[in-house]
Formats: structure tokens, C-alpha cells, sequence
């Protein structure tokens, strides 16, 4: 049976009323609604709930729900967003899909809401964690910041206070290299304002090039990297869909 929406949380009343995309945060267990201009950027802290609403051709109302639990998240916000994305369910009539969203498991449906990606920011509201834009810039890889993260098959992106390079890896593809271009002019707008350099490093590039140098500098220098030997229970590089760590 569907619920009155003045028995569901306040931070619920009038959602999924027309087309489109709503977050909620979980904060002390309870869901306050993200700005649009956050959306794409979840603190792995912390739990979200989000709601996207379309319409059909004849107008009719469609409801797909999902709950994000950043990597960091505790148990009790996790519960938390779990309840509160039943509760919006109730409240949308009972006949909303619903989707548990784990940090870097997200389904393709969920990342397709956020274009050209989602950005997971270390914190939390738990933590008292400040935003990024309150902080000074910090170098990120979006992966584990060392050399043995990167490889020949994929595509990094690193982001430093100046300058952001794209390590194209020598087998990556033209689709994937396309990808990248998407993101890194995102993190250029998103965090520099549009006013910092942009850098492509090609894997396996001479170290003559002073971009090429000043990348592998963040790595303590130079160094080969190692090339894995395709066994016979392994998957060609090709055959693999495309990805991109940050």
C-alpha cells in the first residue's frame, strides 16, 4: 500500500513530480537534498539517495531509485539509505525500481545519469571532512598514487594544482582516448575554473619532452613499465570493454 506524503521524510515531499534527477545525502541518518551544481560529486563517506524520474511519450511517470554507499560509508548510514529508499518508494505509489549502488560497482544505468562521470571525493560529513573547493589543491590519481597503478592497457588521469596530464596507455583504443578528453576538460572546469594547462603523455614517450619529464617527476622519476605476458586463460587487451582509471 502506498503512503501519504505527509507521513514520509519532509526532504521527500514533492519529489519525483516531473522529470528529472534528485540526490539526497544521508547526514545524522537523515536525507538533505544535494545542490544541482554538486551533482556528480560523492564523498566516499558518506551514503546518498537518488531518484530519476522520466516521462513516457503519453506523460506517465517512471521512478528508478538508487542508493550510493561510498567506499568509507558506515553501516549505520548504509541502513539508513536503505530505509529511506524504501520509504520514497512507498511514497511514489510501490512501483519505483530500486538499485544498491556500491562505489566503483555502480551500474551502467546509474553512471549514465552523470555525464561525463562521477567524481568520488575522500570524507564525509561524519568526518567533519571539508569540501575539496575549501582546500588547497591537492595531486590526485584517482587510483592508488603510485607508479605500479598505472599500466600499458588504460587510461590515467592526473590532476595536479596547474596542470592536468592524460596518460594515454600505448595499448589503449580511440574510443577510450575520446573518454578521457571528456573528463579531464570536466576536471578543468569543475576544479580550475577553465585556467589550467592540459597535458597528453604518451606511454613510452622520450623523456626529452618537458611534459613527459615533468609527469613522471610526480613518480620520483622514469622507469619502464612492466608488460604482462597474456596466458592462455587470459583475454586479449582488445576483447576487454573500455575503462578508465582516474
Amino acid at each position: 500500500m502506498a503512503v501519504s506524503m505527509r507521513d514520509v521524510d519532509p526532504a521527500f515531499q514533492g519529489a519525483g513530480q516531473k522529470a528529472g534527477l534528485e540526490i539526497w545525502r544521508i547526514e545524522n541518518f537523515n536525507p538533505v537534498p544535494v545542490p544541482k551544481s554538486s551533482f556528480g560529486k560523492f564523498f566516499t563517506g558518506d551514503s546518498y539517495v537518488i531518484l530519476k524520474t522520466t516521462s513516457s511519450k503519453s506523460g506517465a511517470l517512471r521512478h528508478d531509485i538508487h542508493y550510493w554507499l561510498g567506499k568509507d560509508t558506515s553501516q549505520d548510514e548504509a541502513g539508513a539509505a536503505a530505509i529511506k529508499t524504501v520509504e520514497l518508494d512507498a511514497a511514489l505509489g510501490g512501483r519505483a525500481v530500486q538499485y544498491r549502488e556500491v562505489q566503483g560497482h555502480e551500474t551502467e544505468k546509474f553512471l549514465s545519469y552523470f555525464k561525463p562521470c562521477i567524481i568520488p571525493l575522500e570524507g564525509g560529513v561524519a568526518s567533519g571532512f571539508k569540501h575539496t573547493e575549501e582546500e588547497k589543491h591537492k595531486t590526485r590519481l584517482f587510483v592508488p598514487f603510485a607508479r605500479s597503478s598505472l599500466n600499458h592497457d588504460d587510461i590515467f588521469v592526473l590532476d595536479t594544482e596547474s596542470k592536468i596530464f592524460q596518460f594515454n596507455g600505448s595499448n589503449s583504443c580511440i574510443q577510450e582516448r575520446a573518454k578521457a578528453l571528456e573528463v579531464v576538460q570536466y576536471i578543468k572546469d569543475t576544479y580550475h575554473e577553465g585556467k589550467c594547462e592540459v597535458a597528453a603523455i604518451e606511454d613510452g614517450k622520450l623523456m626529452a619532452d618537458p611534459e613527459t619529464g615533468e609527469f613522471w617527476g610526480f613518480f620520483g622519476g622514469f622507469a619502464p613499465l612492466p608488460r604482462k605476458t597474456v596466458g592462455e586463460d587470459e583475454k586479449p587487451a582488445d576483447s576487454r570493454p573500455p575503462k578508465l582509471f582516474w
